[in-house]
Parts: structure tokens; C-alpha cells; sequence
């Protein structure tokens, strides 16, 4: 292996360890020891930025205390960060002044296995709970508590989660009360649909639900709800393939409240989506071909849920790639060979914390030993901007229109690499790259084993931080 492989060899290994911390992975569980974790429920009661990871073991009833919790995050300019905090009494850790719009994801090790949330993007109001069963009981503990498919029936479709409405204590009401309105996206009230409030049980172990349904008017009642911080409440309704709930709330001594539920509408125009200036690439030289690594960042930036429809969002990849693949950690996506590729679910509308999803793709190009290489790629929904990434070690150019060079920098395993700045593109134009300077060779038949070897080694790439001091492109783009 030549100095320059090994050096190849060695960014991307460090790129996929950087890429693996605090992201969610699957480790096969040992006989009779499982784990289940919940999506992150937003609540008000914890500050901004706040983060508790609960973990309990069998059930939901029993903390799981003194285990150091790794929380690692990404922010929205690009800077990783992670901390170590060891659950307390009742099995929780607390992260806190998480800057809001990261990327948080965490990790713990019981009894030898490693365990993991899935990954989430911080919320700007109000701080983020998650539930880690581990056990025997896991599985069943978390579909009692979410409402999912027992083990042993196929799985339904998952239900799309957002926060969408609003509760307000209200003078002349009676105290322990809750009216609540549910409405369409057009306002209209929709009787006859079940709400369903819930809190956290005292002392900790699960979630404690009422259920009740709205009369002809679209309204439901609660009542003896109790006071406190320590009883936060949220009202949920399922529909239409989305749980929509509203933000908790912790009930006024003195009077009663109100509120609604707004379902939000749907829509298919590509005008409610962009490609975010957070897409970032890697671009690697191979015999005879290059190899591209992409997280391109689809944000829906409307009031409405992006319905892409059955056959999925089309994400076009330059003309001519092959050995297309899906990197880990991105959203649901197919990928087409020589077409591109196709999202898949709804996209809620911003600023849920939903609201963006990563499209985290590898593919190569073959070059056909020529010194100079374009890589173009249609953009449909635009981009905001991109940052690219070539390590240093490569006797290569990258120009392209608006390309700002920056500084050479390392990341955080040593490894130097060039830094590309890549200007916006306007919807229904083309991202243009061109790579200068390729070894102008003739051996076509003997790069495909090892390019695809290759993107193996770097399926990790798309879902690390970016280096150290590549922060100030999300900042100038944002």
C-alpha cells in the first residue's frame, strides 16, 4: 500500500470514529437482554437545552443508577462536542446548555453492551426527555408506552410526531381544568377524535394517560388536574398519519386553562424545500476514478407537513455514478442506480425539530484517466451553500463557480485536509465541480474492486461533525 492510500485509509477511519460518537447504532443483544429507546419527548418543563436520559432496567419502574451517560452533539456550525454524566437516583442524567438546533444523540454501557439513542435535533423551547429500557421487558415496556406493535405483529407505518398547538391558563375558569379544542388544518373542529392527556408518573417509571373524545363541537374536557412543577401534562391526538401534540404545560392553582390542537396542512411543492447550507462533501481520489461521500440536508421550510408521496422525493446524483450506496444514520432513502436517489416520509413543517432530514449517500465516478474531471449534479430544490472537504495529501484542484478556499485544517484525529467553500445554487440549477490535476492514467477495469472497497471503509463519513474550525460556513450561510 502506497503512503498515499494509507494516509486515505487513515482520514477515513477517523472520520468514521468521529462519526460514531453519540450516533445511533444496533449491537446484537445478548440471550434474554434487550433495550428499547424512546423517541425524545419535548417538554417545557426542563430549561432550554436541557436533556434528561432516563434509563431503567427490566422495566420502566426500576433507575438504573450510577452509569456514566455519553452525550455528544453537533451544532449547527459544525463544532462537535460531547460530555460524560453519570445517571442519579432515579436513573437520570442531565445534559444541560446544549446549544439548541444541534444534533444529540447518547450512549451508555450496561453489563458489557453498549446502548444508544437515536439521534435528534435540540429544540429551541423548552428541554427534551428520552427513556432507555434495557431488559427483558424492554421491547413490550416501550410499545405499552408509545402505543406500538407487540413484537410478534408486523410494525405500522410510524407516525409522524409534531408539536403544534397551544395552552393557556384563563381567568373565570375553574382550577384542575383543561378545555381543549381540536381544529383541522382549516379550522374547522373535528368531533368525535380521541385526546389523550398524559404526565410523567410520580417518582419516575413511564408515562400516566386519560383518554377522552371531543364532542359535535370539537372540544374535550379534563379535570382534577393537579398543580406543580412536578406534573407537567401534554394533550396528543393521533390522525392522518401524524401525532400531534401540543407543548407541556403544568396547570395554574388559581384557574383553569384552554387551549387547541391544530393539525398542520400537507403539501408536495418543492418550493416548501431546500438543500441547507449544513450539506457538506468528501471527495476522494481512486485509481482511476473519484469517490464522493454527501450528507445533503433537505429542510422543509413551511407551515405545512411535506407529503412527498408514494414513490418519494427524487434526489438526482451526477450523471454517470455507480456502486451507489446509503450511508448509516441518514433518513429513510432508495437509491436508484445511474438515477439517484428517493426520500422517503413526511417532513413536518419548521421549526420542528423534524423538520430536517439528512440524505447521507457514497457513490463513484469514473474519471477514464483523464487529468481533469466535472462533476455535475442537479440541484431541483437549490442549495443554500456546501462545505467540501479534499485531504491535503491529494495533488488536486477543486474550482468551481463562487469557490472560496479556505485554510487547510485538521480534524480532530490529526488528519489535514483542504476546505472548500461552495457558494449557493439556485433551484433548478446544477451543483458544478470540477477536480484538476488527476493522474492521467489508462487502467479501466481495475478501479471498481477498490473504490468500492473504499466507500465500505468510509460508510461512517456523512454523519460526522465537521473539523474544528469549519464552524465559520454554517455561521456565514445561516
Amino acid at each position: 500500500m502506497t503512503r498515499k492510500s494509507v494516509f486515505v485509509v487513515q482520514v477515513i477511519l477517523g472520520l468514521v470514529i468521529s462519526a460514531t460518537a453519540g450516533r445511533s447504532f444496533a449491537q446484537p443483544p445478548v440471550p434474554g437482554h434487550s433495550a428499547a429507546a424512546s423517541a425524545p419527548l419535548f417538554v417545557e418543563d426542563l430549561p432550554v437545552g436541557s436533556i434528561s436520559v432516563r434509563i431503567t432496567h427490566p422495566s420502566m419502574t426500576e433507575p438504573v443508577v450510577g452509569v456514566d451517560v455519553v452525550g455528544t452533539w453537533t451544532t449547527t456550525k459544525g463544532k462537535g462536542q460531547s460530555a460524560t454524566i453519570k445517571t442519579g437516583d432515579d436513573g437520570r442524567a442531565i445534559f444541560t446548555n446544549i446549544p439548541p438546533g444541534s444534533t444529540f444523540g447518547a450512549k451508555a454501557t450496561i453489563e458489557g453492551k453498549d446502548f444508544s439513542t437515536a439521534e435528534f435535533t435540540v429544540p429551541d423551547q423548552g428541554g427534551s426527555r428520552l427513556l432507555v429500557v434495557v431488559g427483558a421487558e424492554a421491547a413490550e415496556a416501550m410499545n405499552q408506552m408509545t402505543g406500538g406493535a407487540a413484537p410478534s405483529q408486523p410494525a405500522e407505518p410510524r407516525t409522524l410526531g409534531i408539536r403544534a398547538g397551544k395552552i393557556e391558563p384563563r381567568d373565570g375558569t375553574k382550577a384542575g381544568t383543561l378545555e381543549l379544542t381540536v381544529l383541522a388544518a382549516d379550522g374547522k373542529p373535528i368531533p368525535e377524535v380521541a385526546v389523550e392527556l398524559g404526565r410523567p408518573k410520580h417518582g419516575g417509571g413511564g408515562i400516566e394517560t386519560v383518554r377522552s373524545v371531543t364532542d359535535k363541537s370539537g372540544v374535550v374536557h379534563f379535570e382534577n388536574l393537579e398543580s406543580g412543577k412536578d406534573a407537567p401534562y401534554a394533550a396528543v391526538i393521533e390522525r392522518d398519519g401524524m401525532r400531534v401534540g401540543t407543548p407541556a404545560f403544568v396547570p395554574d392553582d388559581q384557574r383553569g386553562a384552554v387551549g387547541e390542537i391544530r393539525l398542520p396542512g400537507k403539501t408536495s411543492e418543492l418550493s416548501a424545500l431546500r438543500i441547507s447550507s449544513g450539506t457538506r462533501m468528501m471527495v476522494e481520489l481512486r485509481e482511476d476514478a473519484i469517490a464522493v461521500l454527501q450528507n445533503l440536508v433537505v429542510e422543509n421550510t413551511s407551515a405545512q407537513v411535506f407529503d412527498p408521496g408514494p414513490r418519494g422525493l427524487f434526489i438526482p446524483l451526477p450523471e454517470g455514478f455507480t456502486g451507489g450506496e446509503k450511508l448509516p444514520g441518514g433518513a429513510e432513502i432508495d437509491i436508484k442506480e445511474g438515477v439517484g436517489a428517493f426520500l422517503h416520509g413526511l417532513l413536518p413543517p419548521a421549526p420542528s425539530p423534524g423538520a430536517v432530514a439528512s440524505v447521507r449517500v457514497g457513490y463513484v465516478l469514473t474519471t477514464h484517466g483523464t487529468s481533469d474531471f466535472n462533476i455535475v449534479q442537479p440541484m431541483p430544490l437549490g442549495l443554500q451553500g456546501a462545505l467540501v472537504m479534499v485531504p491535503v495529501d491529494f495533488a488536486v484542484t477543486l474550482s468551481a463557480p463562487g469557490l472560496q478556499s479556505r485554510p487547510a485544517e485538521r480534524d480532530d484525529n490529526g488528519n489535514d485536509l483542504r476546505m472548500y467553500e461552495m457558494e449557493p445554487v439556485a433551484p433548478g440549477q446544477a451543483l458544478r465541480l470540477t477536480v484538476a490535476g488527476l493522474p492521467a492514467r489508462d487502467h479501466t477495469g481495475q478501479w471498481i474492486a477498490g473504490v468500492l472497497a473504499g466507500l465500505l471503509v468510509a460508510t461512517g463519513f456523512v454523519a460526522s461533525r465537521r473539523p474544528r474550525q469549519a464552524a465559520a460556513l454554517g455561521a456565514k450561510a445561516g
